[in-house]
């Protein structure tokens, strides 16, 4: 399921214009799935990344591959057009410096899947029936991986909102407007709740189901899963009082001179 979501996000952003075939993408916190939903989305350049030493140097042709700590990536400034996350985010154990990260080796766009913070799923898990921490994660690792930054601790699942998600950017990249655009989905975690080896969890999250269903289809935002993507303004799309001078983002002095009016 999760992966139908972002196979037919990725090929409805082709569609409209976001990202071309041939665009440059790094995926973070990646591994075989990924490798999967890109070539079923035909993309043709991507650079697959992971911090797993367990991996060793895999082959993912006819994608690259490349060993990387998502929030300390080698790549300079803009050396992708579009850096890629799907499920990553919340097993750093600072989730916001991954998405920076990210942000700052793209060149054109960040495109971002991770679990949302509905009220829907703050109900769902005070209930229990979806975890606060990904224990369930570790032991279907072997516990030895599968936590916060791939270690068999396990990590908190940090969901996110649209607003923290553009707060966290301006605060970043302050010199220019980013477009924003939002995908949703229901993905209800019935396998994983399945190991706790709880009857009446797992009952519950299977009754829950159709009802999912139905909130997906009339208030989409309530889905647990979603989309976030955050296009990066070009050099020349700066904020009013903003100019490039001397080949630096500074201040456009003219801008004051309406302050100094107004009083």
């Amino acid at each position: 399921m999760r992966n139908e979501f972002v196979l037919s996000t990725l090929q409805r952003l082709q569609a409209d214009g976001w990202l071309a075939p041939t665009d440059s993408v790094l995926a973070i916190c990646a591994a075989d799935p990924e490798k999967r939903v890109f070539m079923a989305a035909g993309l043709k350049a991507a650079t697959i990344s992971n911090l797993d030493d367990r991996l060793g140097s895999p082959d993912y042709a006819p994608y690259a591959w490349s060993y990387q700590d998502a929030q300390n990536l080698s790549f300079d400034a803009s050396s992708f057009d579009h850096v890629f996350v799907s499920d990553g985010l919340h097993h750093c154990d600072s989730p916001h410096r991954g998405l920076l990260e990210m942000f700052r080796v793209a060149r054109k766009s960040v495109i971002v899947f991770e679990s949302r913070d509905s009220l829907l799923m703050r109900m769902a898990n005070r209930l229990g029936l979806v975890p606060q921490f990904e224990v369930e994660a570790v032991i279907g690792s072997g516990l030895s991986h599968g936590g916060v930054n791939n270690t068999e601790v396990p990590n908190f699942v940090y969901r996110w909102t649209e607003r923290e998600f553009e707060k966290t950017i301006a605060s970043f990249h302050p010199v220019g407007p980013c477009r924003f655009r939002y995908f949703y989905s229901m993905n209800l975690p019935t396998a994983r709740v399945g190991m706790s080896g709880s009857f009446l969890k797992t009952l519950a999250v299977r009754l829950a189901v159709p009802v999912a269903k139905l909130l997906e289809w009339v208030v989409p935002s309530q889905g647990n899963s979603f989309c976030m993507l955050a296009h990066k303004p070009g050099e020349a799309e700066l904020w009013p009082w903003l100019e490039m001078r001397d080949r630096k983002v500074q201040f456009r002095r003219s801008y004051a001179e309406r302050f100094k009016a107004a009083r």
